[in-house]
């Protein structure tokens, strides 16, 4: 059987692994669906919500946060059917330190909440106002409500990365005593952490919790380091992984679900139990409901994420794709394409014709490229099927 990946050896030297700490529980939340659609300008009906989520489902996603229930009924009625259609992934609703959202929250069914409670210290001093004891005595009072109420009880103290050190680990601490928090999400909520400082932050917070309340990793892009962040996290001991197809999200959006995946599958031999072949899939979905078009190439799931055109990268390809490939494109449900435009070789135009059952003379190629070359400068991208076939046309 043919191998499906080719990667560094440098991945597996034990002064890399040396202090790696995966954690045997690792699992993955997928936010598409709350902190996705918290992107400027992205706009998920009840129809969006629930045939993204049976997707997700369908691809055994492990969690889905679905929303927050107090955004609108049209949120509510989401959450409602997608924890009744849903039956693989987790369901859980992301709800403010309000006890009336617990209510719906546990009125619509999901397996769980997550509580935002702020913790940054910017973040405490303009929106929260509350000072150190109010801010455990609330924690206190509203997990101990979640948690009567029947509800797997995930506390988000979001921007910790740039909270108090010394309140930080107050409150790590008093989420162990209260034993009424299951987990703790260590949200990077403006990515102002380095993914060293995430790995740190990791291992000294799993160090407080111990193994009896579990650590989420949920990092935003600002700096393009989210996904890396995420995976240090996980490295550091987190057991939850928070990440939206993708990448949506506010500002320069979230951690990559997609990227997070095949990074875990193929850098680390980590599979999750997530059907990886539906990424393109479920990436396009998202991407047409959410009105967010995708970078070309965006990796794993962008349009030209296997594509080739240089003529020397081109002829290594044809003779074996892992000259220019980490993995086959059939992994995620993508497939390989050759681009025939301006930096294209003869080999390319040969492998292009034989495609099509077309035989031309070395000649006949030689000028055909030529004027491949011309025509993609006038049109300033590579050549359509029918751009190609109106010029091999004059030799047939």
């Amino acid at each position: 059987m043919r191998p499906t990946s080719y990667l560094s050896t440098f991945n597996t030297y034990p002064e890399v692994t040396k202090d790696i700490r995966f954690s045997k529980n690792l699992t993955l939340c997928d936010c598409t669906l709350r902190d996705g659609e918290q992107q400027a300008g992205v706009v998920f009906t009840k129809e969006d919500k629930v045939e993204i989520a049976k997707l997700l489902n369908e691809m055994r996603i492990p969690e889905i946060e679905a929303g927050m229930p107090c955004n609108s009924q049209e949120d509510a009625d989401a959450i409602a059917e997608i924890t009744n259609t849903c039956h693989y992934s987790r369901i859980t609703a992301c709800v403010r330190g309000l006890e009336k959202d617990f209510d719906l929250a546990k009125e619509l069914g999901v397996w769980g909440v997550t509580i935002s409670l702020p913790i940054g210290t910017l973040q405490r001093k303009y929106k929260l106002k509350w000072d150190d004891d109010t801010y455990i005595s609330n924690m206190y009072h509203l997990t101990e409500y979640a948690k009567k109420k029947g509800l797997y009880v995930n506390l988000s103290p979001y921007d910790t990365t740039r909270a108090e050190p010394a309140f930080l680990d107050r409150v790590m601490e008093e989420a162990v005593k209260c034993g009424t928090i299951d987990r703790v999400r260590l949200v990077d909520t403006v990515g102002a952490a380095s993914p060293q400082a995430i790995r740190y932050l990791a291992n000294h917070i799993k160090d407080i919790l111990g193994d009896k309340v579990w650590l989420e990793v949920h990092c935003h892009n600002d700096f393009g380091l989210a996904v890396a962040s995420t995976l240090a996290g996980a490295i550091g001991g987190a057991e939850v992984l928070s990440t939206t197809i993708n990448g949506i999200g506010e500002r320069s959006g979230n951690t990559s679900t997609e990227e997070t995946l095949m990074a875990l599958k193929m850098l680390y031999n980590i599979d999750l139990g997530v059907d990886l072949t539906k990424l393109v899939q479920v990436s396009k979905l998202v991407e047409e409901r959410s009105n967010s078009p995708l970078q070309n190439h965006k990796p794993v799931v962008g349009k030209h994420s296997f594509s080739h055109e240089s003529g020397m990268v081109v002829a290594g390809v044809l003779e074996e794709p892992f000259v220019a490939e980490a993995y086959a494109p059939e992994l995620v449900g993508a497939t390989r394409e050759i681009l025939i435009g301006k930096k294209s070789g003869a080999k390319s135009i040969e492998a292009k014709l034989i495609a099509k059952g077309i035989h031309l003379n070395d000649d006949q190629i030689r000028d055909l490229l030529a004027g491949v070359k011309q025509k993609a400068l006038v049109v300033k991208r590579s050549l359509t099927d029918d751009e190609f076939m109106q010029l091999v046309n004059k030799y047939l």
